[in-house]
This record gives structure tokens, C-alpha cells and sequence, in this order.
């Protein structure tokens, strides 16, 4: 029931979303390869590549709030076989002098599982070059049991110029089941240059996950490019285009891998 609720109210955020899109948008689409090395402790390592496209959309809905749309496709290639997962996440926030906030609905499937989510979510800017992000999240997947999912993010971003970004983050999800709880927590780096004269940019970052309830880490080191449309990479981030997603809120690459692994053993 609670899944079907959530469900519900997703499918027509999104519609509402993208249908008051006006032509005055800011965004990107991307594409980026990542390299995970696993250490699961005394079960051996392992090593993952993961492809993903991706890309969001913000715009203005009218009485100063602000919509975004953000959507991804992930491939997970490991050494004992591969998964996909597909995500999109609906954000609707109300703008003010230095910042917006608000909430979002999504929808995070692969194969086997498939985890709707809400929350909250706010950023500020600190300084002029400076914005800080966060967001927290309820999730659920019939496919998992009912397990239900709480988890947090933040980001801080600093902008050396307009189009370099330089980006810090951290988070925590708590996935609590009939048979007992689990922990996960990520922090990450990332940089995004912007080629002067150009909608190009380039991406770079590094993620490390722990799941100390079983011994499981993760370290994932990826590269990207994208394409901005309607400004530079700080008109982005103040336009709400770079909100965060389903995917990197709930455990960010060892999250969604550890999801597909459990949903395919049901």
C-alpha cells in the first residue's frame, strides 16, 4: 500500500513536472564510466565496470518555485554477471534569496527490484562560490520483503569559476528488515571542468562505501563528459539542475549494486 501510494504521487509529480516546463530551461546530459574494486572481507574481491548516462532538466513552474526532472541508466559489468538499473526523480522547490527548497519523488528499478522514494531537500548558498546541499529520503520495495530505506546526503560544492566545480559529499542510508538492519555510508569527490566557449564539460570523481554489518567496501573511481544547455555550470547549480537523485541518495554505486544483488536472490 505505502509503495502504491508513493507510486501514485511520483507518476503525477512528474507529469505536472514536465508538462509546465517553459522554454527557458537549464541542464545537461552525460555520459560516464566507472571502475568499482569490492572488498568483501573473507569472501575475496572483486572488480566492477559500471556505464552510466544521465542528465536533468530544471525550469521555472511559476510563483517562485522551481521543477527539475533528473533520470540515469546504469550498467553494472561484473565478474559474476551484470545488471541495469534505470532511475528518474522529480524535484519541486520554492526559490528564495540564496537558495530553494522543497521535495522530490522517485522511482529506481532494475530487473528485480523496484524502489519507489520521497523527501526533502533544501541547498544555500554560503558564500558567492559556494553552495550546500542536502537531502533526506524514506524509500520502499515490495520486491524486497518491505524493506524500508531512510537515508541522508550532503554536498559542497565550490565554484574556482563559474564552469570549475569542485564537489565534496557524504551519506548515510539505514535499510531496516524483518531479520535485522543494515548500514551503509559514502563519501565522495568530484570536479566538472567546462571548456571555455563551449557547452562541454569534463568529470572526474571517487567514492568510497562501507557496509560494516558485513564487511563489504567499496571504491569507485570515474570519469565523464557532458553537455550544458541554457548557461554555465554555476547558472546550473543555481537553477536547481543539480539536485540529487534516487540513486546516489540511497548508498550512491555501492548502494545500488548491494540493491540489485539482493533483489535478484529473491
Amino acid at each position: 500500500m505505502k509503495t502504491q501510494l508513493i507510486a501514485t504521487a511520483a507518476a503525477a509529480a512528474f507529469f505536472a513536472l514536465t508538462g509546465a516546463a517553459q522554454a527557458q530551461t537549464v541542464g545537461h546530459a552525460g555520459v560516464n564510466y566507472g571502475r568499482t574494486q569490492l572488498d568483501a572481507g573473507a569472501l575475496g574481491d572483486t572488480d566492477a565496470d559500471v556505464f552510466q548516462g544521465e542528465g536533468a532538466v530544471a525550469f521555472d513552474v511559476g510563483s517562485s518555485l522551481r521543477g527539475a526532472v533528473d533520470g540515469s541508466v546504469t550498467n553494472f559489468d561484473a565478474d559474476g554477471g551484470d545488471a541495469t538499473t534505470w532511475a528518474v526523480t522529480g524535484h519541486l522547490n520554492k526559490t528564495f534569496d540564496g537558495g530553494l527548497a522543497g521535495g522530490f519523488l522517485g522511482v529506481n528499478k532494475s530487473d528485480d527490484v523496484t524502489l519507489w522514494a520521497v523527501g526533502a531537500e533544501a541547498q544555500f548558498n554560503v558564500t558567492p562560490q559556494t553552495t550546500l546541499y542536502g537531502q533526506v529520503g524514506y524509500g520502499q520495495s515490495d520486491d524486497l520483503d518491505d524493506v524500508d530505506f531512510w537515508a541522508g546526503r550532503a554536498e559542497l560544492r565550490y565554484f574556482v569559476t563559474d564552469n570549475f566545480k569542485l564537489q565534496g559529499s557524504a551519506g548515510y542510508t539505514k535499510a531496516d528488515a524483518t531479520g535485522g538492519d543494515l548500514d551503509m555510508w559514502n563519501v565522495g569527490a568530484d570536479a566538472e571542468y567546462q571548456f571555455a566557449g563551449t557547452p562541454w564539460s569534463v568529470t572526474g570523481g571517487y567514492e568510497h562505501g562501507e557496509m560494516d554489518d558485513v564487511d563489504l567496501k567499496a571504491d569507485t573511481f570515474k570519469i565523464g563528459l557532458r553537455y550544458t544547455f541554457g548557461g554555465t555550470l554555476r547558472d546550473r547549480d543555481q537553477a536547481g539542475a543539480s539536485l540529487g537523485s534516487t540513486t546516489n541518495l540511497f548508498g550512491g554505486s555501492l548502494g545500488q549494486g548491494v540493491i540489485s544483488a539482493i533483489g535478484a536472490a529473491y
